[in-house]
């Protein structure tokens, strides 16, 4: 147990997504489902988050949380392109 965690300590840390961005930048055939896929999804939990944090608005719900998520989704890209950069 202690030889896996020092394993884990060992590896790089990834960003979620990160993998489909770099699919993408990569040119693979059909990276930019993975980057709509991870978008969305985490359009959606921070929506719900939103929501649990008293959002009732639709209007507002969505904008902000498609807004979070593109903004996420940008850092995201930048962080994989400062990563190859760095290689």
């Amino acid at each position: 147990m202690l030889a896996d965690f020092a394993l884990a300590e060992s590896t790089p840390a990834t960003l979620p997504s990160s993998d489909a961005v770099a699919d993408l930048l990569d040119g693979k055939p059909g990276a930019i489902w993975g980057v709509a896929g991870s978008t969305l999804l985490r359009a959606g939990l921070i929506g719900a988050g939103m929501y649990a944090a008293g959002f009732r608005d639709q209007r507002v719900l969505v904008r902000g949380a498609v807004a979070g998520a593109f903004a996420i989704e940008l850092f995201v890209f930048g962080w994989v392109m400062h990563q190859r950069r760095k290689t």
